[in-house]
Parts: structure tokens; C-alpha cells; sequence
């Protein structure tokens, strides 16, 4: 007995409609994703600074990465972050330094087992923010009065990368750390072009202070918790 054209159809259909469903479950169940969150130092390396100024201190750092496994060994995802820096001496005040992208992680295939190791690089944008600080300006009559440096913005394009490792606790539970270095260009903004943040002088008109450095690299360590799904 023959089976109807349109009967045919929708056998085809309903088969095609499971395949996909099964195809599609069985792609989620093979799908991997880990996320983490660290926190840690980070110290910036300020080049193109104005004679005699001073370079940024070590400050703490935290960050936020997230991946999907869509080829073997290799990770894709993203990360967001933000770092204090602050500068040498303290009379430039503190820079609040939150960046964020895009990123890769490619997984080492040794060691196995409960310690894992990886090689990361990214792409991403940095927004900075000189806070206001008061500093103490010697006149030409020798005299010394206070000054305030007016806060400044800007931002660069980064490129991060470096290693990292983690050690399984119990699954998905990670401990991790990551040892990174940024490379900062395209930075934009009066916290790094002249005439740079504006400067204010009890009695006297406004003027500008010299930016104090352009971040070109930056160097971070950061543990923290991994989830490995």
C-alpha cells in the first residue's frame, strides 16, 4: 500500500524537526563554558612623562572573564575589570583605570588532571579617570601656596595577554591565577594630550597641568575562583 504524497511530507518534516532537536541538545551537552572572577596588583608603567615626574605605584585590580569551548583546547569569551592606580609621590592623585573586551584562551594539553594551564590574549578599551588632587606650587617670589589639579578622562585601546593555571577543587569549582601584561596605544583624552587636566590657583587664573605619562604597559597578578562547566 502506497503512502499518501502528503503523509510523505510530513514524515520528512517531523523527521527533520527531530533531528534538529536532537542535534541541537546534543550540541548544548557538549558545549563547555567556565567563568571566573580574581582579584590582585597591578602595576602601570607610564612613558612620555614630564621631566621629573613620577611613575604609578602598584595598586589592586579585579577582573571578570567568561568563555565557551567552541573548538578543542581553544577558548573564546570575554573580560571586565577595574584597576586603582596610583601615583608616585601623591601629589598627581589616583587613577581609576576599567577596561573591558574581548579575549582568547588557549588550554595547554599538559599538565592533565586537577592542574590545567593556558596561554590567554585579548583585545579590548580602557577608560581612565585622574582624580582631582591638591598640590603645593612655589611661586616666583618663592613663596609656596596650594594648587588643585582638576580631574581628567581618557581612554586607550589594549591588547592583554599572558598565562595563567588553575587546580580543580571539586567540580566545577577552580582555584586560579593569571600573570598578564597589557600594551596600551591610541590613548585619547586631557589625562594624556596637552594641554592636559586643568589647574586651579588661589588668586591667579586658570591654567592646565602637564599629563602625567601614557600608560603603555601594564603588568598584573590576579587569583581568584574558577567555574569550569
Amino acid at each position: 500500500m502506497s503512502v499518501p504524497s502528503a503523509a510523505k511530507r510530513v514524515l520528512v518534516v517531523l523527521a527533520v524537526i527531530a533531528l534538529t532537536t536532537f542535534a541541537t541538545r546534543s550540541a548544548h551537552a557538549q558545549i563547555h563554558w567556565d567563568a571566573s572572577a580574581q582579584v590582585g596588583g597591578m602595576k602601570r608603567f607610564l612613558t612620555s612623562r614630564p621631566p621629573g615626574g613620577d611613575d604609578a605605584s602598584i595598586g589592586p585590580a579585579g577582573q571578570l572573564t567568561a568563555h565557551l569551548a567552541l573548538l578543542p583546547l581553544v577558548r573564546f569569551g570575554v573580560y571586565v575589570g577595574h584597576d586603582i592606580s596610583p601615583m608616585g609621590g601623591d601629589d598627581r592623585g589616583t587613577r581609576d583605570i576599567t577596561f573591558g573586551g574581548l579575549r582568547a584562551k588557549v588550554m595547554s594539553p599538559w599538565p592533565r588532571g586537577r592542574l590545567r594551564a593556558w596561554a590567554f590574549v585579548g583585545f579590548g578599551y580602557a577608560g581612565t579617570y585622574a582624580r582631582s588632587s591638591q598640590t603645593i606650587v612655589t611661586l616666583p617670589d618663592g613663596s609656596a601656596t596650594a594648587g588643585l589639579v582638576q580631574g581628567a578622562g581618557g581612554g586607550f585601546l589594549e591588547v592583554p595577554f599572558g598565562i595563567g593555571a588553575s587546580y580543580k577543587i571539586r567540580k566545577p569549582w577552580e582555584l586560579c591565577a593569571e600573570l598578564g601584561l597589557r600594551v596600551g596605544f591610541a590613548h585619547h583624552g586631557s589625562v594624556y594630550e596637552e594641554p592636559g587636566p586643568q589647574f586651579s590657583l588661589g588668586g591667579s587664573p586658570d591654567g592646565n597641568a602637564s599629563p602625567a605619562g601614557i600608560d603603555r604597559f601594564a603588568l598584573g597578578l590576579t587569583v581568584g575562583v574558577l567555574v569550569d562547566m
